[in-house]
């Protein structure tokens, strides 16, 4: 490289540093400390050239007009003082930033000499006042800001405090002295020289409507990244962009809340008037449950609103999703429920509207009130046709989904024995267990661990989390940001409040970060005498992210350590698969973990579930809930509890379709047809996942009412699976319908 491209180089860098800090910041993210030390190095010499340059050329100009002194030693003394204070700014911004300072202005005051010594402590009163304030700006809008602040800002200040020093501090004159502090501190900072091209970009679109994306993109928000002071009208500069161009207009919305966090508000609040002009223009509920649709940008924005309006944007994503539920309802009896949730979201949403300060809840508040109004209309006209029509059976059985806690249903029934084992093994907290419940695909272990919180003591705080979500095993710092978010959401849910590390601090070093709140937990939980469970459901989708290389085995060394040194925490993990079954050798971390076996319903369990769902439930069985209609719901499905609320799920529809309250013998035929449809990827996945070629071989062979024979190895597998079962000698299927299903499907 030669020393013209070197100096070319240095003074772009130069002005990234003044005008687009997280633009240089991005560019120098990965160099190491000798080489942002080294860089810093040489932006000061530069920097002090400049300003050497500059002072030079003003003190000229004032001996001239006004007979001040020029004083070459002065001149380069003070601004190499001043390229040194931002050289010092820029080493080390944060801790250090008031002790360097403190130091270097308690020189600078210490020598100025006379008359000297006010102008001297005024302008370094006045940097110090626009730094304050500018960092506290600028550093709210994230890490890439305050990374740009370090160099950025160091290179900035050597200039600022180079000229201003240079200029100013030779010069007996107090209003001198002042003109010099308020030129620094406005033009560094605030940069009100912006406001004029700003305004003449803005009022050419406005007044003589040229095209406004080419004039934004040659405006001063272009041109510098940390303007601090708000722009004039920059949210309808964005709202007439996306009244000319929505697609554009979006995109530059976007571009101002991630690249120009100074002017972020301007950005948010264009989006409101956005979003509240869409969403004021529905009429009915299916433009309601289309929410998402016609907003779909707020999901892009999500992280850079404003707290009120995340809030906002999230509630009404879950009105449009009880629209959809209600539009897609089969009965009107649903519908009916349906709507009156969908009325209280929308009057509790109002509710929270009327608390929220700031513009978010007056602007929202009347979309929320016209929605009210759809949605009762709705509702009245719904009501009076349901009087002149057949009551619908109310259908609570919940298909697939974990059961939630809920005490007005009896969904979640027959599981007090492995309740209670989980009990009586944490009773025991001096032995430190580990927990592993066992059970295979869909009997149930979900549920279990959603409501274990109901049934733990109040010493035991319940962090569930969910392996199954893709974000919990993108990396190592997703992992460990929704551990620390789940424990934290749960121990709030008890009282406590501890907030989670933001997901960008788990990016260099998640464990170190992970272990130290943990540490801070331990001593919250100490002091409480409380533990917390550690829920993992579906560890195995763990493993299947470590040999996919998303994540390392570190985190079975992670899970270990917990285990074996955190003297507050217990693990409980649950699995579709046993230990033996997995390629890793998860029995190597699991110290001494206790296997909790969760198998199917009992009878009489089971029989609750069917007949006794809920209160006031009013379907009914011939023959009663001992009779052969119940007892072939049971036969059937041998009371695998996702297979008895499927098929029951199925029946009341069924049976309300018909605008029958009772169940016969061929309405449980009717909803097994249903369900061997429904239910398919449960089937699927048994026979594809769980079934070599030779079981299947061997599954066929048992239709065919034929003797199992020949591999026995194949043979325990199926039985070790729960697919076949031995009575009094002979196999059969354990279940019936995974038996009608291959019959239909092979």
């Amino acid at each position: 490289m030669t020393i013209t491209n070197d100096i070319k180089i240095s003074i772009y860098q130069i002005h990234q540093c003044i005008f687009k800090p997280i633009t240089f910041t991005e560019f120098i993210e990965h160099s190491d400390k000798k080489s942002k030390l080294k860089l810093i190095l040489k932006l000061s010499f530069f920097s002090f050239i400049i300003s050497i340059v500059i002072v030079g050329i003003i003190r000229a100009i004032l001996l001239f007009s006004f007979g001040y002194p020029f004083d070459w030693f002065e001149i380069l003394f003070y601004t190499l003082y001043g390229i040194a204070l931002g050289t010092a700014c820029g080493i080390a911004l944060r801790i250090a930033l008031g002790i360097a300072l403190g130091i270097a202005l308690g020189i600078a005051g210490g020598i100025a000499p006379g008359s000297v010594y006010g102008i001297a402590y005024g302008i370094a009163y006045g940097i110090v006042l626009g730094i304050a304030s500018g960092t506290a700006y600028g550093i709210a809008p994230g890490s890439a800001y305050r990374t740009a602040l370090g160099i950025g800002r160091g290179i900035v200040l050597g200039i600022v405090l180079g000229i201003a020093l240079g200029i100013a501090l030779g010069i007996a004159r107090g209003i001198a002295g002042g003109i010099a502090l308020g030129i620094a501190f406005l033009f560094s900072y605030f940069r009100l020289f912006y406001i004029l091209p700003h305004m003449i970009q803005y009022l050419r679109v406005e007044i003589f409507g040229h095209e406004p994306f080419s004039l934004f993109r040659n405006s001063p928000i272009y041109w510098d990244e940390i303007i601090l002071m708000p722009l004039p009208f920059l949210s309808n500069f964005l709202v007439t962009l996306t009244k000319a161009n929505r697609e554009e207009g979006l995109s530059e919305i976007e571009f101002v809340s991630s690249k120009r966090p100074t002017q972020r508000k301007a950005a948010s609040s264009a989006l409101a008037e956005i979003t509240i002009e869409d969403l004021g223009r529905f009429k009915s509920i299916e433009e309601i449950a289309d929410a998402s649709g016609n907003v779909p940008f707020l999901s892009t924005f999500e992280s850079y609103l404003s707290q009120e309006f995340g809030t906002a944007g999230r509630t009404i994503e879950d009105i449009s999703t009880d629209a959809k539920s209600y539009l897609e309802s089969s009965s009107n009896y649903n519908k009916l429920r349906t709507l009156n949730v969908l009325g209280r979201d929308v009057d509790k949403f109002k509710e929270t509207l009327i608390a929220t300060k700031g513009p978010v809840g007056y602007k929202f508040l009347p979309v929320a009130e016209t929605w009210s109004q759809i949605i009762k209309a709705e509702t009245n006209e719904l009501t009076e046709l349901k009087k002149d029509t057949y009551e619908e059976i109310q259908n609570p059985y919940i298909f697939g989904n974990p059961v939630i806690p809920d005490d007005k249903s009896r969904l979640f029934v027959g599981r007090r024995d492995i309740i209670r084992q989980i009990e009586s093994d944490l009773a025991n907290i001096s032995q430190k267990p580990t927990l592993f419940l066992y059970g295979r695909r869909r009997v149930g272990k979900s549920s279990v661990l959603i409501n274990l919180p109901r049934f733990l003591g109040k010493r035991y705080v319940s962090a569930y989390i969910d392996c199954q979500y893709p974000g919990t095993r993108e990396s190592h710092a997703s992992f460990c940001y929704t551990i620390s978010k789940a424990m934290s959401n749960s121990l709030k849910d008890r009282g406590f409040s501890i907030e989670y590390p933001p997901l960008e601090s788990f990016q260099k070093n998640p464990f170190i970060i992970l272990g130290n709140w943990f540490d801070k937990i331990e001593k919250t939980l100490e002091t409480e005498n409380k533990l917390i469970l550690i829920a993992l459901d579906e560890y195995e989708r763990l493993e299947e992210s470590i040999l996919k290389e998303d994540l390392s085995i570190e985190i079975l060394d992670q899970l270990r350590n917990i285990i074996q040194h955190r003297n507050y925490f217990v693990v409980l993990i649950t699995g579709s698969k046993e230990l033996s079954e997995l390629e890793l050798n998860w029995s190597d971390y699991l110290i001494s973990a206790k296997t909790l076996k969760l198998g199917y319903l009992s009878k009489e369990d089971a029989r609750i579930l069917i007949t006794n769902p809920i209160d006031d439930f009013s379907l009914n069985y011939e023959g009663g809930e001992n009779g052969e209609v119940v007892n072939k719901i049971i036969d059937v499905t041998s009371c695998q509890p996702y297979l008895v609320q499927a098929l029951c799920f199925e029946l009341v529809n069924y049976l309300n379709t018909q605008h029958r309250k009772e169940a016969r013998m061929d309405d449980i035929d009717a909803a097994i047809e249903k369900v061997l449809t429904s239910a398919e990827t449960y089937f699927y996945y048994i026979w594809n996942s769980e079934c070599s070629e030779k079981g299947k071989e061997l599954l066929k062979r048992l239709i065919s009412n034929l003797p199992l024979k020949g591999d026995e190895e194949e043979i325990n597998s199926l039985r070790r699976k729960e697919i076949i079962e031995n009575v009094n000698g002979d196999f059969r299927f354990k279940v019936e319908l995974m038996k009608k299903w291959i019959e239909k499907n092979n």
